[in-house]
């Protein structure tokens, strides 16, 4: 419980430096704020001492950006619903690197949450990071850094599960996956 106190602590103060620096920026003509949605198709793998298993079904992430002219820092979260029996939940502050249309991301997953209802296991949690490239074109006539968006991007994502409820696991899981992802945004 700690180790998420002391994640969910830095997180926060990670989401809440872009809000400062958007005061300064601001009055040096900063850029848009990103709000965007997407849905994503996408295959994964899990493994503890060699062995565990395979696919996904639904993968949907929300990402809010604060953008300055080359750069942008923000926080994403996302819900995975494998099936019937799997539900991940990720959040973490995020920072990306932008060129016109197209972007690089970097993120941390601070808190990452599988809970289970198929088996004796309820939940297993750890952390993660995230890696992205994507483009974003406008929508529409909608002035300078505003308006809607259309997303495309490939995430690939890793995460650390480090205990299986409550209990420090002997080994840690690691998954990794990669997925493409389509979404809507707006800017403003």
């Amino acid at each position: 419980m700690k180790n998420v106190s002391i994640r969910i602590l830095i997180g926060t103060a990670l989401l809440l430096a872009p809000l400062a620096l958007s005061e300064q920026a601001a009055a040096k003509g900063g850029g848009p704020i990103l709000l965007s949605g997407s849905l994503m198709g996408f295959f994964n793998s899990s493994e503890q001492g060699g062995e565990g298993p395979e696919g996904s079904t639904l993968l949907t992430q929300v990402d809010l950006v604060k953008q300055w002219e080359w750069y942008g820092l923000g926080f994403f979260g996302q819900l995975d619903k494998q099936g019937e029996a799997e539900t991940d939940i990720g959040f973490g502050p995020k920072v990306e690197i932008h060129r016109g249309a197209f972007y690089l991301e970097g993120g941390w997953i601070m808190s990452v949450s599988r809970a289970y209802t198929d088996r004796s296991i309820e939940e297993q949690t750890g952390y993660g990071w995230l890696l992205g490239f994507g483009a974003r074109f406008p929508l529409g006539k909608g002035g300078k850094g505003k308006g809607m968006f259309l997303q495309f991007s490939y995430k690939y994502r890793i995460h650390h599960i480090k205990e299986q409820d409550g209990d420090a696991l002997s080994e840690p899981i690691i998954q990794r996956d990669g997925y493409p992802l389509f979404g809507l945004g707006l800017q403003f």
